[in-house]
């Protein structure tokens, strides 16, 4: 890991917001919950600041949530949020790009989608060509929803944390 990345830091926080206090025993409660992008001054739980990707993660057993860097969800708790941030990226500079599935469930979850249409965009998200006008004028307007939620999101979710210091739950 690269400097300030502290994962007995990372992982005591973690443990104190889990039902075990067993790390393999408590890394499987927690889930993906939210991605957003803030560019103020921000630390993960476990020491590495500055971060901009913010990941919330949810414990599913006891609804605990917490703000911690990309880089510690990906390494520490293998969840898809590097694979998000990039996709997220790639579809900004070119919109025609395809969103992943984890970026759909979570955006469908999140309720930027729906499921009946994340269901329809996974039956042609790896097609380059042969896709109807409806299929590429779907995936498009997806995206741009998706793209706009996101920034709508972060810029919700960033001014919360100056103002109150956590995310709103």
């Amino acid at each position: 890991m690269g400097a300030g990345h502290n994962f007995q830091k990372f992982v005591t926080a973690i443990l104190d917001l889990s039902n075990s206090k067993e790390w393999l025993e408590a890394k499987p409660e927690w889930e993906l919950h939210a991605v957003y992008h803030d560019a103020s001054l921000r630390a993960c739980e476990c020491g590495h600041e500055p971060i901009n990707q913010i990941c919330i993660i949810k414990n599913r057993d006891n609804g605990n949530e917490a703000e911690v860097g990309n880089v510690c969800v990906h390494n520490f708790m293998q969840l898809a949020s590097r694979r998000i941030f990039a996709v997220l990226k790639r579809v900004r500079a070119e919109i025609t790009k395809s969103l992943n599935p984890r970026s759909l469930e979570l955006f469908a979850r999140r309720g930027a989608i729906s499921e009946s249409e994340m269901a329809e965009y996974l039956a042609y998200w790896q097609k380059r060509s042969n896709m109807t006008d409806e299929q590429r004028s779907q995936k498009l307007e997806i995206n741009r929803r998706v793209l706009e939620f996101w920034d709508q999101e972060s810029a919700r979710l960033a001014a919360a944390f100056r103002t109150n210091g956590l995310k709103p739950r």
